[in-house]
């Protein structure tokens, strides 16, 4: 077992040979009323999206396949609100950038960045409009599966993880204020802990964002993890590797992430989706 925090290196798999099998589960936790998180599996080839909590087998061919966790902030109406329309617009702005992804070959990482800007643009926009809403905000990480390659959005602090051979390795980085003192050289341990974990930005909760793209190739038994903070803060990553490398489908490995999460006081709204890389069978 081990744990590593930097991207790995590219491979050269097959596209059309692969494919994903998908879970995932959210829970309120123990401490929360109300769930504010929300999240996206939807396959852009036009099939119907899995249900909740099974393991799915799903295609990755080319246009690929949209996995997204956003995390809700603002008061719990606030935050379930700000969560939920951010994958609804998602849905929405994925769908008008493919169209300039079949019409100009354009890059998928152009893509999926352009509809987390529109995302944005119009959470915020909805949030004017309401003046109840107007502090609301979420976090928003969304990985474009596509054949043996993934890009990966995020605005906030949800996660991505990469789980191949063993290793563990986060793939994006924390946007908040404890690192942005750290980039610029600065130390963190100056400010308390609370604010060390604010946020430097939301979908939604200011007029312009930096989406930050990150790029991963894939192989077959690779596993991405996409979670909100509920999970990563209280589970050790030897912890998430213990369940992670269990020889269980996806939807029992989301289950006992959860479950564990819980064990351990779950003090926040917890989501997690799975997809495990797979080659298809010859014959398939």
């Amino acid at each position: 077992m081990a744990i590593d925090e930097h991207n790995p290196s590219a491979s050269s798999v097959a596209q059309d040979r692969l494919c994903a099998r998908v879970a995932s589960k959210t829970d309120v936790g123990l401490k929360r009323e109300h769930n504010e998180d929300s999240h996206l599996i939807l396959p852009l080839n036009g099939a119907s999206a899995p249900p909740s909590e099974r393991t799915s087998i799903l295609s990755i061919r080319e246009p690929g396949l949209l996995l997204a966790v956003a995390d809700g902030m603002g008061g719990h109406q606030g935050g379930e609100v700000a969560s939920s329309k951010c994958v609804e617009f998602l849905t929405r702005e994925i769908a008008t950038a493919l169209q300039a992804l079949r019409s100009a070959h354009a890059d998928p990482a152009a893509v999926l960045r352009q509809a987390v800007v529109a995302t944005h643009q119009a959470v915020h926009s909805f949030a004017q409009e309401y003046s109840k809403h107007q502090s609301m905000g979420t976090t928003l990480t969304a990985a474009l599966v596509c054949g043996a390659h993934v890009d990966l959005a995020q605005v906030g602090d949800s996660r991505a993880y990469l789980f191949r051979k063993g290793n563990l390795i986060l793939l994006t980085e924390d946007q908040t204020i404890g690192n942005q003192f750290r980039s610029r050289g600065a130390d963190p341990s100056l400010l308390s802990e609370q604010i060390q974990e604010y946020l430097t930005q939301a979908v939604g909760a200011q007029h312009d964002i930096k989406v930050v793209m990150t790029a991963v190739d894939l192989e077959p038994q690779d596993l991405l993890l996409i979670c909100c903070d509920g999970l990563y803060k209280v589970l050790s990553p030897e912890e998430l590797v213990e369940i992670l490398e269990m020889k269980i489908p996806p939807a029992e490995k989301a289950s006992r992430l959860i479950g564990r999460t819980n064990e351990k006081g779950g003090p926040d709204n917890i989501t997690v989706i799975l997809a495990e890389i797979c080659q298809i069978a010859d014959g398939s």
